[in-house]
């Protein structure tokens, strides 16, 4: 439900159950907008394959957190920490906001939480790409402490047409 510039919002772990929700809601996103990495229909996921997904996560102990309203979840951060021991402190992050939660505090909560889950767990640097032309998570993520390292240029291909990605990195103590 929806009250003025908030959105009344739980963050969360995502939990198994969650599976076919957040599923859905990641379909959503490809469909609404063109910030994410995957175009519509090319998940190529069904429930028990992202359930699945999900439990390898928590034994890695890495991180996927849903922001939930009543049983709609309206999106998602993912945090996945390095494989090996010089990069175990890392971790990369991915987020996404169905369109109709954006602007309203959700993705500062969401990448709040990422950073408790990176204090707790020995995490101290968190990265993420963004394309250049998305000028509110460009915003978002400096807001909350992310810095620009480089530019990764002709990265991704949107509609037929060459996209540069912003490399940011928050360090954490």
């Amino acid at each position: 439900m929806y009250f003025g510039k908030t959105v009344e919002a739980r963050i969360r772990d995502a939990e198994l159950a969650d599976a076919a929700k957040v599923l859905a809601m990641l379909e959503a996103l490809d469909e609404e907008s063109r910030f994410m990495m995957l175009e519509p229909g090319e998940r190529g996921l069904d429930v028990a394959r992202f359930a699945g997904w999900l439990a390898d996560l928590r034994l890695m102990q890495d991180c996927y957190l849903v922001a939930s309203n009543g049983d709609c979840i309206l999106g998602f951060a993912h945090a996945e920490r390095g494989r090996y021991l010089r990069s175990q402190h890392s971790a990369s992050v991915v987020m996404g906001l169905l369109p109709r939660a954006r602007g309203r505090g959700l993705g500062t909560r969401l990448l709040g939480a990422i950073d408790d889950w990176a204090l707790r767990d020995g995490v101290s640097r968190l990265e993420l790409t963004v394309m250049v032309h998305n000028a509110p998570a460009i915003g978002l993520y400096r807001k909350c402490g992310y810095f620009q390292e480089g530019v990764r240029r002709r990265s991704l291909i949107v509609d037929g047409v060459p996209v540069d990605e912003l490399l940011m990195a928050k360090l954490l103590p």
